[in-house]
């Protein structure tokens, strides 16, 4: 199947203090959809595997032209677009009951070797494999690399606990959206919300590993996690 599609109607451990649907909800609905959609087409996880190789999400960009509610009713396709070298391009589009775009994103994977965790040039694992590409964007642009303003400032800490980890044996995406908005003064996220979302995945965190969190709001609101000097992942929010 050239897209995938599920419907779904948003539960209320999804939703934040106002009702609304949660960024972090939005990654584990992507995560799953493209690691089900990728396996029908033959280069999901557990084909992946058998060579010793995994997807690893490296770059998102998400808009929220309307942002859902609790209980309201949502149907989800994604689609591949092929690959360029070492990323693999995936976009998802969320329509309402009226038919109407609430959410569109577009996304960047690569593959790594599973014991090494180096990255893998794709047609070295997939060859002609990946089959099925839309030229359809739900986002033309793929997501970009972020920079870390100079105006960032220490935050606060997460130490990566066990259920942080997902079945790649790392931390999970969507955790590091979590921790973000949990960074986030309360002041200025309470009332917040979200109108584009902007991650880049820099390097794996593992457990017990301590995570520093910097916070910058000017111009945007921007987080960077980080582990000594290197970069875990970068986080840039623009909001309403």
């Amino acid at each position: 199947m050239m897209s995938y599609t599920e419907e779904f109607s948003v539960k209320s451990y999804e939703t934040d203090h106002k009702g609304n649907f949660k960024p972090f909800a939005f990654m584990n609905h992507a995560q799953e959809m493209a690691g089900t959609h990728a396996l029908s087409l033959g280069f999901g996880y557990d084909q992946l595997i058998e060579s010793g190789n995994v997807w690893v999400l490296s770059r998102v960009h998400v808009k929220f032209l309307k942002m859902p509610v609790w209980r309201e009713e949502l149907s989800m396709t994604t689609w591949h677009k092929g690959a360029d070298r070492l990323f693999g391009f995936r976009d998802f589009k969320v329509i309402d009951k009226k038919g109407e775009d609430v959410i569109l994103a577009t996304s960047s994977w690569l593959v790594i070797n599973h014991l090494s965790r180096r990255v893998q040039r794709i047609e070295s694992v997939l060859g002609d494999e990946m089959k099925g590409a839309l030229s359809e964007d739900a986002i033309k642009e793929p997501a970009q690399r972020l920079s870390t303003p100079s105006n960032a400032l220490f935050a606060g800490k997460r130490v990566v606990c066990l259920s942080d980890i997902d079945i790649n044996m790392h931390t999970n995406n969507a955790r590091y959206v979590e921790w973000a908005m949990d960074v986030i003064s309360p002041k200025i996220g309470y009332n917040m919300v979200v109108k584009e979302l902007l991650i880049n995945f820099n390097n794996e965190s593992l457990p017990s590993d301590e995570i520093d969190l910097y916070v910058s709001y000017d111009p945007e609101i921007f987080v960077e996690g980080k582990r000594g000097d290197s970069s875990i992942f970068q986080l840039k929010i623009i909001s309403a």
